[in-house]
């Protein structure tokens, strides 16, 4: 992603959840206990659905919205969810996903999930303002942003906000909150850096996530100055092996295989790295037809995860004090 792309996620809060989703998650069995983690779940699309889009307030001419079309369409071969541009053209203000070219201070970004359905009728729930109206053809940066922002409207949240950042990346405060005062347009404050770059998800609000993923295309592009282990981060501008997975297991094709044969349970699994009881759990619900049964038993996997990574986090630090000892001197 280029420097100028942040998420709005300002209008919705995790309050806003509808009493009916609340009351979905309380009568499954299987969520019993977890909703904690499960709150930004509840932001996901039931399996299957059907998604209206559309073009409004800037609309774009026909080169902007062919490019759009043609690669968000691209989550639907890993991600059991249909993205419809057709029902919905006479009539744009009537869509789930109402998308915008213009760009007020945020160029591009996107309502997370169901988040979209609080936005006022008619307004968009998507800024695509750098996807441009010249070349039919997409460059890079253009398919980055399509992808990632379309990530966000089936549920994804940002990767480098992710609670298990720390097993990969530590964040130097002050750099960043000085590049990003000098690159954004408008100027980033301090406020606005720790909201969307520094801070990470409470681990006990979002669920269905495992160790920090790099290449994903929910990662943000990141100067190697910006982190304590020098990574230079570049743009990813393709779904990683990893977003694929993760679409596969939140949006499971149950009862026939993914338009991309090659993406199986197995396959995902194995990608993700999920193993033991774990596996057999996902993979009893998923012989079931169950794809709530198929989120739950995966959420109950990352959090098991980030408490295994923790528990090897601080395991490791005991043993780097206990082999420097306490130095005095006489």
């Amino acid at each position: 992603m280029s420097a100028a792309e942040v998420d709005s996620t300002l209008a919705v809060s995790a309050q806003e959840t509808t009493a009916d989703d609340e009351t979905t998650a309380a009568g499954n069995s299987r969520l019993d206990g977890m909703r904690a983690i499960l709150t930004r779940a509840l932001w996901m699309w039931d399996n299957g659905q059907v998604l209206t889009c559309a073009f409004v307030e800037t609309p774009g001419n026909d080169i902007q919205q062919s490019k759009v079309i043609s690669i968000a369409k691209e989550w639907e071969r890993y991600a059991n969810i249909k993205l419809d541009f057709e029902s919905t053209a006479k009539n744009p203000e009537e869509a789930i996903i109402r998308i915008s070219f213009s760009a007020p201070g945020f160029p591009t970004w996107s309502h997370i999930g169901k988040t979209a359905l609080a936005e006022i009728r008619g307004r968009a729930t998507m800024g695509l303002g750098q996807v441009y109206p010249h070349s039919a053809n997409a460059n890079p940066a253009e398919r980055g942003v399509i992808l990632h922002e379309f990530g966000h409207a089936l549920g994804y949240l940002d990767e480098h906000q992710s609670p298990r950042r720390g097993d990969k990346l530590k964040l130097k405060e002050k750099e960043a909150i000085e590049f990003f005062k000098s690159v954004m347009f408008p100027s980033w404050t301090e406020e606005d850096t720790r909201r969307f770059f520094l801070n990470v998800y409470n681990q006990r609000e979002v669920s269905n996530y495992s160790s920090v993923d790099l290449t994903s295309i929910m990662m943000y592009f990141m100067p190697a100055e910006l982190n304590e282990q020098g990574i230079e981060i570049p743009p990813n501008y393709e779904l990683s092996a990893l977003d694929k997975a993760f679409a596969f297991l939140n949006y499971p094709f149950l009862g026939g295989p993914a338009p991309d044969a090659s993406h199986t349970l197995d396959n995902a699994l194995d990608t993700i790295g999920v193993t033991g009881k774990f596996r057999e759990s996902i993979t009893a619900e998923f012989n079931e037809n169950d794809w709530r049964g198929v989120r739950a038993e995966f959420a109950r996997w990352a959090l098991n995860a980030k408490a295994e990574a923790s528990k090897e986090e601080a395991v490791a630090e005991r043993e780097a004090e206990a082999g420097f000892g306490v130095q005095t001197g006489s």
